[in-house]
């Protein structure tokens, strides 16, 4: 015979792909007749940027384009050059299971990249796109609550968690104006650019999910008065978007990613044919995971004093959210040359950022790596390039020492610079990181009590004994092992905690 159960649903987020996958980049390009042959190659510059994606069946699809710009001395040697071409990629992901509902969030970068000179008109390039992909399904769990038989004695649980209330992926798209400001001359050509975006707030309400943000734009480029000068231009564009979220009320946690898609920064004419201004377009893909509190109540074990149960199990992960935990690293690095001197700066800048968080003793660890790069001018003139790696580490103190576990998203940008000596560019370096801090606790509850077929009862003589249970043994344990109901065990021996405070007998009357 089987006893009546009653379960209770708790949602969770599923993961059916989570961790990276790469794909190659390999092309040649020759030179368009309107820029100038190759002396010698600087930096070359690819952005990876996701155009589209999309779930169908168990195939995540992925379409980008590959921003790629070389920057390189022209046959004089004395001006900095870009050329500048696109390069598609597309990925087709296997998930690990077929699921219709699937939410998922894709960035792009680089994960290697090797550019060279083949003649003085042609480039051969070979690189490596990495996708970084989390696409998660969100399912339900009966978890039981509730056991309905008199002879059978449940051990009940119960303890707070958070639940998933809903996954989704937002795009819209980004597009303004810039004007050249500050008396800077006109665009010739762009040779870098950057874009990214920033949640300043968020607010949740009956159904709805609204977040404020800016795009930031930066870009590097030639003077249309003088070939030989390169200009820094950077501003902000303002988004507001309101998106719809079903079960999304007061008191929700939100785990809110924004990443920049495809973008593009070309030149804009005015009235007299010069590039004064920029226009910009820029696609954003924003990712929510919404959360709610919760108390889960369970049953995690019983036994019948009547007759043999067989009793199955199963274990489930549940979520419990401590908390957003945000911070602003700093650093000062040194960018230093040999055989040289540096007379001028024309650009400093960060790429290739990644971090890494890892809680442990109530604390949060942070490892960040990155590359700084600069474009200087030396002591005869000539226009170079050097970058370094750097790699630091940084430790924050937490409120808690539940926390396991850190999803955390981060920017970097490299916000002011000075030379320190003659072959020595100081700079300062700040990461912005936003770390949601949560811990998974896996919990044994019980599926189903079932008593053995053909097993004969339990003898049902009354027994009278005397155990003799050590300090801090189970009250639980020592009721189940003798087959004693539990309320006897405390009443008769005016034990009302859940362990044995001390060594000492313990009387059992089996009715």
């Amino acid at each position: 015979m089987q006893a009546q159960i009653k379960t209770a649903p708790y949602e969770y987020f599923d993961p059916v792909f989570d961790g990276r996958y790469e794909t190659p980049i390999d092309t040649e390009y020759n030179l368009p007749d309107y820029c100038p042959d190759i002396q010698k190659i600087l930096k070359c510059r690819a952005i990876p940027e996701v155009s589209s994606y999309m779930i169908t069946g168990d195939t995540l699809t992925c379409d980008g384009v590959c921003d790629i710009r070389v920057l390189y001395l022209d046959g004089k040697g004395d001006s900095v050059r870009c050329c500048e071409f696109t390069k598609e990629f597309t990925a087709s992901v296997k998930l690990k299971a077929t699921e219709e509902k699937a939410v998922a969030c894709v960035q792009a970068s680089m994960a290697h990249l090797t550019c060279r000179a083949v003649s003085a008109r042609r480039l051969d390039l070979h690189a490596a796109v990495s996708l970084q992909i989390l696409a998660v399904v969100q399912k339900k769990e009966l978890i039981t609550c509730s056991l309905e038989d008199e002879t059978i004695e449940k051990r009940g649980e119960s303890f707070e968690a958070h639940q998933a209330v809903n996954a989704l992926c937002h795009q819209f798209t980004i597009e303004d104006t810039l004007p050249v400001k500050n008396g800077k001359p006109p665009i010739e050509a762009i040779l870098r650019r950057e874009t990214a975006c920033r949640v300043i707030e968020s607010r949740i309400s009956e159904e709805r999910l609204t977040v404020n943000g800016t795009a930031d734009v930066s870009f590097l480029y030639t003077s249309a008065m003088d070939s030989g000068t390169v200009e820094k231009l950077s501003s902000s564009i303002d988004f507001s978007q309101v998106i719809d979220c079903a079960g999304a009320e007061e008191g929700c946690v939100c785990d809110l990613r924004i990443f920049t898609g495809e973008s593009s920064i070309q030149p804009r004419e005015d009235d007299v044919g010069e590039n004064t201004g920029v226009s910009v377009v820029i696609k954003v893909f924003l990712m929510a995971f919404l959360y709610q509190s919760c108390e889960v109540e369970m049953i995690s074990d019983a036994y019948s004093v009547k007759a043999p149960l067989e009793l199955r199990y199963a274990q489930s992960a549940f979520t419990q959210i401590h908390g957003m935990h945000a911070e602003t690293l700093k650093k000062k690095c040194s960018l230093s040359i040999t055989g040289d001197e540096i007379q001028k700066v024309l650009d400093v800048w960060c790429e290739q950022d990644t971090v890494q968080t890892v809680c442990e003793k109530a604390k949060l660890n942070y490892r960040v790596k990155y590359n700084a790069c600069m474009l200087y001018v030396n002591s005869q003139g000539r226009i170079l390039y050097a970058e370094k790696q750097f790699d630091h580490s940084f430790s924050a103190e937490l409120e808690t020492q539940l926390a396991k576990r850190a999803d955390t998203t981060w920017h970097t940008d490299l916000w002011e610079y000075r030379i320190a000596d003659k072959t020595t560019v100081e700079v300062s370096i700040e990461t912005t990181v936003r770390s949601l801090l949560l811990s998974m606790d896996h919990v044994k509850y019980l599926t189903s009590a079932n008593t053995e077929e053909n097993a004969p009862d339990f003898d049902g003589k009354p027994r009278f004994l005397v155990y003799y249970a050590s300090a801090g043994e189970k009250l639980w344990d020592i009721a189940k092992s003798h087959r004693a109901l539990l309320t006897d065990v405390r009443t008769q021996n005016e034990l009302f905690d859940d362990v044995v405070p001390e060594a000492r007998p313990i009387i059992i009357c089996n009715r």
